[in-house]
């Protein structure tokens, strides 16, 4: 049986339309803002959630609600909200006030301002400067963290290189290869670390006791990365073949939306990122919604299900254009050269996947890499079925 071009994607985009309907008349969707492009300016007042996504992000808005943003670079300035989530390449914060934070991504900067209760960010290079204070607790990770700002409860770090100096109020627990506790360190609670390289000035004032932490000991925060790490180890074989018999399948009955979707994504990322994280975060709250009411929730519950089997085909686009990208650098083939072979284009994203499972199980990071493969392989193949359906109406 043979299915028409683009009739799947007819179903979703009238799915998507009574979704629509039923989401816009309602009081609480008018509220919610959301805003993609390869340049993002926000500076408005919102009622509720804001969603934001592109290649330069930029927000000095109020909120009453969360604020979401991901991209190559976000700024965020003189800005009111409950939470902060953050996900992008650099981050730079200034002059906020909103209860809590949570960013990850190559360069994260707090440079001023105050939250009411906690930070959670993991990126590169972590540094909360001393004009940015925290009212609850910290917890970082990164390949560098630089704390100095204060922090009205406990820190708890892990990274390669750590400088703390700053005041803690609470207990501290420092994990990495090079731990610096500098003069202005002033802490009210209990000092525990664990590194190659300690220096602790002798000007820094612990309150509590200060202990070195066995090697056979691990606390939560370590426990987490450590079990996460040997579920995937366990996990990786079950996942890979899995996902490479859906590329394989995926690549012998449909290599067309294979081949657009990797094109896309490499001539378009940003609009694939977008997309993708308006379909992971956007979407699922409009589910949330249409599951309150007795008429939605059947339409949500079938969404969901369409979302689900939308996710693997997600993370194999991701798979195979990484593959067909990597074959490209390796093989360097010229431009009159023949197209891949079946063969090239299973064996290909089959090392890709090995690959993205493996980078999976770094601890803290693995979620991150997972999160982006996913957003960039869904939001692809999303613009992919818009754009047959375009094809297809015309």
């Amino acid at each position: 049986m043979t299915i028409k071009h683009g009739f799947l994607f007819k179903i979703i985009l009238a799915i998507a339309f009574v979704i629509l309907v039923m989401f816009v008349t309602t009081r609480g969707a008018s509220q919610i803002t959301t805003q993609t492009g390869e340049a993002v300016n926000a500076e408005a007042s919102f009622l509720d959630m804001a969603f934001f996504a592109g290649d330069e992000v930029r927000i000095k808005a109020s909120s009453d609600d969360d604020i979401f943003a991901a991209g190559g670079s976000i700024q965020v300035d003189t800005t009111t909200a409950d939470h902060l989530v953050l996900a992008g390449g650099e981050i730079n914060i200034k002059d906020i006030k909103v209860d809590d934070v949570i960013m990850a991504g190559g360069d994260l900067n707090l440079r001023s301002g105050s939250t009411t209760d906690d930070v959670l960010a993991s990126g590169g290079t972590v540094t909360l400067h001393p004009k940015f204070q925290i009212a609850g607790s910290a917890v970082v990770s990164g390949g560098e963290v630089i704390i100095n700002a204060p922090i009205q409860k406990e820190l708890r770090v892990a990274a390669n290189r750590i400088v703390l100096n700053s005041a803690v109020g609470g207990n501290v627990k420092l994990m990495g290869d090079s731990i610096t506790v500098g003069p202005k360190a002033r802490l009210g609670g209990n000092l525990q670390y664990r590194g190659e390289n300690i220096q602790i000035s002798p000007s820094a004032v612990v309150t509590g006791t200060r202990s070195i932490l066995p090697a056979e000991e691990h606390d939560d925060f370590e426990r987490w990365g450590k079990g996460s790490a040997a579920f995937f180890a366990v996990f990786a074989i079950a996942a890979m073949l899995g996902i490479m018999l859906l590329v394989v399948v995926i690549a012998l009955i449909l290599p067309g939306l294979m081949n657009k979707a990797s094109l896309l994504i490499k001539q378009r990322p940003l609009l694939s990122l977008g997309v993708g994280f308006l379909a992971m975060f956007v979407l699922p709250f409009a589910l949330f919604l249409l599951f309150a009411t007795i008429v939605g929730a059947p339409l949500a519950l079938l969404i969901a299900v369409m979302l689900l089997a939308f996710t693997p085909i997600g993370i194999a686009a991701s798979a195979y254009f990484i593959g067909m990208q990597g074959r490209q650098i390796i093989k360097k083939p010229s431009d009159d050269a023949p197209p891949p072979t079946i063969g090239a284009r299973l064996i290909w994203p089959a090392i890709a996947i090995a690959l993205i499972l493996l980078l999976g199980m770094i601890p803290y990071a693995g979620g991150l890499i997972w999160l982006l493969i996913l957003m960039f392989g869904m939001g692809a193949i999303l613009v992919q079925g818009g754009l047959a359906l375009a094809r297809d109406s015309q």
